[in-house]
Order: structure tokens, then C-alpha cells, then sequence
């Protein structure tokens, strides 16, 4: 659990109320009045973050804005805000869910690639992306892990596709509100093809979200889609061994939910 924002901070950015913690998020997030706070680990992120919400407009889905200080900065004391909005995730809109990512992506699809990335912390899921998309090398596997990488990598054949600034992590931070379009929160900018995207969600449906295997033909609008839920469910199974190697969590027992949906890529692309 993070320490709550301080007193200074709150004033900062001018919430009136004492912080709570907000369930989920890896505990570091709280909630005061109408505002969002989360750490900020990276200046150069979270300024990019705070000028591309502030840049999005669309009807058919919203974005929280970033809360400035009294002196105009979006951090302060390793701190940012965000307003708060009306809704909350329901994991069984799936087909809903897919439907905001593709309309989220395509009205960011002319963004440019983030000028931090370049310089950008080297963390589990960075390091598991890139060894997914062959950015980066990885021989040395835990043994519960290995048998799935290459099952996965066997899958793997050479697509052609076109990158964007994608939400790598679409599939729990969508929330639906009465009589509002979908928000989108807790953007995790990548560089990737948008049914790559689409393929997180349905890999994280089918493993945590108890879908049903035909939420996959939903990609059935995009060319070589298996291929991309390939890589989204390799990505998921790296970031297993990453978090493992980088912060020591026990989480490599996860493997299991993993495996029947890893066996239908498998049948899928022989």
C-alpha cells in the first residue's frame, strides 16, 4: 500500500477532502472529493499524459482531464491529479468494450509516438512488449513459463501491420456510466497495431473474464487476428516472468489460467 497524498498536495491541486485508497491499481491510488490521485514515477510521462487527454475530443467516449496547479503544472511533489468520473467497469460488456477500444483508437490514430519513450522506464511490461514483438532478447525462462512461450512462439509467423499509439491495457479500464458514453482511463501508451489491442482484451476476457472462446471471431474485421491475439497472450505470459524476475511477486502460479486459452491459439493456427 503507497502513503496517501500529503496535506501539500492536496492543497496543490486544491481538493477539499481527505483521500481514501481506490480499490485495485496496485494500491497506489486515492480518491478526494471529485479528484484522482496517483504517484507520479515519471515526470516526462505524465506531462505527455496530461497534454494528450487534454488534446482527445470525441462523443463517442470520455477521458478524465488532468488537474493543474495553481502555477499551471500537472505535477506536484511526485504527485498528479485527475477528475473523477461517473461509472464503473463491467467486465461482461466485452463486445462493448472492443467496440470503445476501436473507436478510442481511431480517433488517436494520427498521434505521434510519445517523445519519452525513447527514455522510458525499462519495466516488466515495457521488457515483456518489446521481447513480443522481437525489440529485445529473453533466453532464460522460468521452467512454469517456458513450455507456454514457446507454444506461443511456435504460433508465430511474419505479419504485416500497421503502428499507432495504442491503450495497451484496454480491457478494466473502460468504465460505463447511464446514459453516457464509455470512459477510458488509466491510459498505458504502447506502439503498436490497434488489433493487437483489441487482441488484449480478448485474451484477458477469455483468461480472467470467464468469456467464451467465439469473443475471438469479434476480430474476425481484422486481417491475420489470431496472429495479433498470439502476441497479446505471449505479452501477458512475459509480463509473468517479468514481474517475477524484477519484483519477486509469486505470480508465476498464474500460469494456469493462461493455459486454456493458450491451447486454443495453439489449435487455431495450425
Amino acid at each position: 500500500m503507497y502513503s496517501k497524498p500529503p496535506p501539500t498536495v492536496l492543497k496543490a491541486f486544491g481538493a477539499s477532502t481527505s483521500p481514501t485508497p481506490i480499490p485495485g491499481g496496485q494500491g497506489q491510488n486515492f480518491e478526494a472529493g471529485n479528484l484522482i490521485f496517483k504517484p507520479a514515477n515519471d515526470d516526462a510521462e505524465t506531462n505527455w499524459l496530461g497534454r494528450f487527454y487534454e488534446s482527445v475530443r470525441s462523443d463517442k467516449f470520455r477521458l478524465p482531464q488532468p488537474v493543474r496547479t495553481g502555477e499551471g503544472s500537472l505535477v506536484f511533489d511526485g504527485w498528479q491529479a485527475w477528475e473523477k468520473l461517473d461509472g464503473q467497469h463491467e467486465r461482461g460488456r466485452w463486445p462493448e468494450i472492443i467496440e470503445a477500444c476501436i473507436d478510442f483508437h481511431a480517433a488517436i490514430a494520427d498521434q505521434p509516438v510519445p517523445d519519452y519513450f525513447e527514455s522510458r522506464d525499462q519495466n516488466p511490461w515495457v521488457i515483456a512488449d518489446k521481447i513480443t514483438w522481437g525489440e529485445m532478447d529473453h533466453l532464460e525462462y522460468d521452467p512454469r513459463i517456458a513450455p507456454a512461450v514457446e507454444a506461443l512462439r511456435n504460433c508465430l509467423k511474419p505479419i504485416e501491420y500497421q503502428d499507432q499509439l495504442i491503450h495497451g491495457d484496454f480491457s478494466g479500464n473502460v468504465m460505463f456510466a447511464d446514459g453516457q458514453p464509455p470512459a477510458v482511463i488509466d491510459f498505458s501508451p504502447y506502439w503498436r497495431p490497434v488489433p493487437f489491442a483489441v487482441g488484449v482484451i480478448v485474451a484477458d476476457a477469455i483468461v480472467w473474464g470467464r468469456a467464451e472462446e467465439s469473443l475471438i471471431e469479434t476480430g474476425g474485421r481484422f486481417e491475420d487476428f489470431d496472429q495479433h491475439l498470439a502476441r497479446a497472450e505471449l505479452r501477458r505470459v512475459l509480463e509473468l516472468e517479468m514481474i517475477h524476475r524484477q519484483f519477486g511477486a509469486n505470480i508465476i502460479p498464474q500460469i494456469k489460467a493462461h493455459w486454456p486459452l493458450i491451447e486454443m491459439i495453439v489449435d487455431r493456427c495450425l
